[in-house]
């Protein structure tokens, strides 16, 4: 059974969270002693092996977000900057990338002269939360138990813990120097501060679509045209077909307990008796409930042991003998029609269990992708409703094709109708935007020349700041941004949504003051600055990346 769960973690209830700290609690001590000194990885015309690896490499990261885990974040955004690109698909991928990332690091430590002194390793130390005793300052006891005890279990000696500082050190003078002449002009800050410190009044005109649709009628011959150019883009659903068994536990029913009757004796004994009695009873049903509560949760665990030994076995026998497997557990075997992902037949129209994104099974039973392998054929056994189970096997698939004109006539016409409405309404915004020009210059309001124009109502907007809502029926959600930067008097380049078109015109801008405007446009200039040596050391880790060709010389 435990060889079981090895293999299909996936049925696991419990999730296991690696919290800061929690190396303190994980023995490795012999860490080491699992490396046979593989070579594992060539980087930069160098290679390195499982050795190398596992110190600088797997455990080095573990202790990185053990001190990073106190709240020292920028070590986070250390191990981030080493691993640019796509996030890790894996833990052993996240330490693969890190490890990489971290030798590249050390080559460039070489060809920029860049090697802090142990003087400024140990004062960068002393600065790490995760040193700091009850008054917040390091604590040298508690340096030590950390060395100890944390890095012991590791495999690392205090030694690891100091090159790692160094690297962290080393990562911040390269960046200072491949950085340089990317600083923030304070004078653009001042700018942009008061620009985001503007108060805007004005007013919208609003056009949308479903006019303009209402006047397209196009002709068979027009849709026709039409469908030719886009005919790729309508395409059918793909459809599979699985045969499956969905194992729901047979969970006990809750004994009914009824109260014995009140006796004469009961009714006459003393408050304190009555209590006791009333505390015994109470007992008796907790007591009760505790164990009913556990012959279910057993129930649970026998049914869930039952599905894992089903997919070994499953897997073991390359796939075969699937219903016979079920047919011994009591499962019933159930074979659906072809359907779409959106339409799963109701035994499969179920919510995932303990899925962190949410979704339904049939969205996983579309991503089983089927190989040479028989058992790929099969699902996970995928965790769904209360307490229930399914796994599927795909027995039939008509894959996504492009519509015939026949099958896309209705969806072309309305695309098409869309399409050309959206050209019409644009065409009219311009226009629109050119006459209350013209009649603003002659001096009507804005809500008289959008009249005249064809939009005969309009809508004012007051006081609008950078952290305002818009109301989405009847405003633009970007109504601050498009008019931030627009003279008073005059129109702002025109907003269009799939679905309408705004014009809005600027009748005032004032600038709110702000009392601490010097330290924030200090604390803006500083975070934008890094912020652009972030993006530098990335772009640079990714092209170093790039140019060591990394090869993997042997699978752990």
């Amino acid at each position: 059974m435990i060889e079981n769960l090895r293999k299909y973690t996936g049925l696991m209830i419990v999730v296991f969270v690696i919290l800061f700290i929690s190396f303190f609690f994980l023995d490795s001590r012999s860490v080491h002693n699992l490396s046979s000194g593989k070579a594992i990885l060539k980087i930069a015309d160098r290679t390195y092996d499982n050795v190398e690896f596992e110190t600088l490499g797997t455990s080095s990261r573990k202790l990185l977000f053990g001190l990073a885990g106190s709240g020292d974040y920028s070590l986070y955004q250390f191990a981030m900057s080493l691993s640019p690109g796509a996030p890790p698909t894996s833990e052993n991928d996240g330490n693969e990338k890190f490890f990489i990332g971290r030798m590249i690091l050390r080559q460039a430590k070489e060809e920029f002269g860049v090697h802090p002194g142990e003087e400024e390793i140990s004062a960068y130390l002393r600065t790490l939360k995760v040193f700091a005793g009850p008054d917040q300052k390091f604590n040298p006891e508690t340096y030590r138990t950390f060395i100890d005890k944390g890095m012991g279990r590791l495999g690392l000696r205090e030694k690891e813990l100091r090159d790692l500082a160094a690297d962290y050190l080393a990562s911040q003078k390269i960046t200072a120097i491949i950085s340089q002449g990317l600083g923030v002009d304070r004078d653009a800050a001042i700018k942009s501060l008061a620009l985001n410190n503007q108060q805007i009044t004005g007013e919208t005109a609003k056009l949308t679509l479903a006019p303009y649709e209402e006047k397209i009628q196009p002709t068979e011959e027009e849709i026709k045209k039409y469908w030719e150019t886009v005919s790729d883009s309508f395409t059918t659903e793909s459809r599979r077909k699985f045969t499956y068994i969905v194992v729901t536990p047979k969970m006990p029913e809750e004994p009914k307990v009824e109260d014995a009757p009140e006796s004469l004796a009961d009714a006459a004994a003393s408050e304190e008796v009555k209590k006791a009695a009333t505390a015994k009873k109470d007992a008796e049903k907790a007591k009760r409930a505790a164990e009913f509560a556990e012959l279910r949760r057993t129930t649970q665990l026998k049914v869930d042991s039952a599905v894992d030994d089903f997919l070994y076995k499953l897997e073991q026998e390359k796939g075969t003998g699937f219903e016979s497997l079920a047919k011994e557990n009591g499962w019933e075997v159930k074979t659906s029609d072809l359907f779409t992902r959106a339409a799963p037949p109701k035994d499969l129209d179920l919510s995932l269990r303990s899925f962190s994104l949410g979704g339904k099974v049939a969205d996983q039973l579309f991503l089983v992708q089927e190989t040479s392998d028989p058992f790929s054929k099969f699902s996970k056994a995928f965790a769904v409703g209360e307490n229930q189970w399914v796994v599927a096997r795909i027995d039939g698939e008509e894959k996504s094709r492009t519509k015939t004109y026949e099958e896309a006539h209705a969806e072309a016409r309305a695309q098409y109708i869309s399409v050309k409405g959206a050209e019409a309404m644009k065409i009219a915004a311009n226009e629109a935007v050119t006459k209350i020009k013209a009649l603003l210059t002659a001096g009507k309001t804005f809500a008289e020349a959008a009249k005249e124009a064809g939009i005969p109502e309009t809508k004012a907007f007051t006081a609008v700041t950078s952290t305002y809502r818009p109301d989405a029926a009847s405003e633009p959600s970007n109504l601050f941004e498009a008019t931030r930067n627009t003279d008073p008097g005059t129109i702002a380049e025109v907003i269009t949504q799939p679905d309408r078109t705004f014009i809005l015109h600027v009748a005032k801008r004032e600038v709110v003051k702000e009392l601490n405007a010097a330290a924030r446009i200090d604390s803006e200039v500083a975070t934008s600055t890094s912020q652009n040596e972030m993006i530098a050391f990335s772009s640079w880790m990714t092209v170093r990346t790039e140019e060591a060709k990394v090869q993997q010389l042997y699978k752990r």
